[in-house]
């Protein structure tokens, strides 16, 4: 189940042209090829990051170095934002493909905070939002089982990344089990099994190394998961 991220539309609700403009002239844009970090977890807050071109995943790792990815982020999703408590990076941020990420340096944040009352309220309205819904998602991933743990992000991703073909959506990233398992936080054993079974009642299906998704039939499918548990 992901956990969300706020967009720079949100971001910068409210702002003229001019005003998004003189934003993102303050950001410096760099570019990290695939496999390639962009911070790592336990790294000092350096600034507020924007994908702009490519796809960025949010890894936590753990002590033993195993990684559950968290999230997949598209370009126009921010995120290092909580940056202001000046507690080292939570999670590692790593190019899922080829990526161009815009950043907005700490000083220039605060800068921003102090000098802009629409960009405080559009921030100060992201953090809260993301509070909120973390609260209301947490618990519901810890109760979920993995087959519904993978519906629900299957779906997710079909909504995200998503291209409509006449076999169903098919999700541009190649989504192999390792990378289910690591999304789930289950083994890729388990997602294998899974993957089967939701062939075989319809929900999803295979043409070589690609994976079509009937979203319709996987929305229903989490509904009567849903009555049941």
């Amino acid at each position: 189940m992901p956990l969300p991220f706020p967009s720079i539309r949100e971001l910068l609700a409210g702002f003229s042209e001019a005003e998004s403009g003189r934003f993102h002239a303050l950001c410096i844009e760099r570019r990290f090829p695939r496999d390639v970090e962009v911070f790592r977890q336990g790294d000092p807050p350096d600034g507020v990051c924007i994908v702009k071109k490519g796809l960025v995943k949010i890894v936590s790792i753990s002590e033993k170095g195993a990684e559950q990815i968290l999230h997949i982020l598209r370009p126009g999703d921010v995120f290092g934002e909580l940056i202001l408590i000046g507690a080292p990076r939570p999670f590692t941020a790593v190019a899922l493909t080829d990526a161009a990420v815009s950043i907005l340096p700490l000083a220039k944040l605060q800068d921003l905070i102090a000098t802009s009352p629409a960009f405080s309220r559009n921030y100060l309205r992201l953090l809260s939002m993301r509070l909120y819904e973390l609260e209301q998602v947490f618990p519901a991933l810890v109760q979920a089982w993995p087959h519904h743990r993978l519906a629900k992000e299957l779906l997710h991703l079909a909504e995200d990344l998503g291209d409509e073909t006449p076999m169903g959506t098919r999700v541009t990233l190649r989504l192999t089990h390792e990378l289910l398992s690591n999304l789930i936080g289950s083994s890729r054993e388990t997602v294998t099994l899974l993957i089967h079974k939701f062939e075989e009642i319809g929900l999803v299906r295979r043409e070589g190394r690609d994976l079509f998704l009937n979203r319709e039939r996987l929305a229903e499918y989490l509904g009567l998961e849903g009555e049941k548990s």
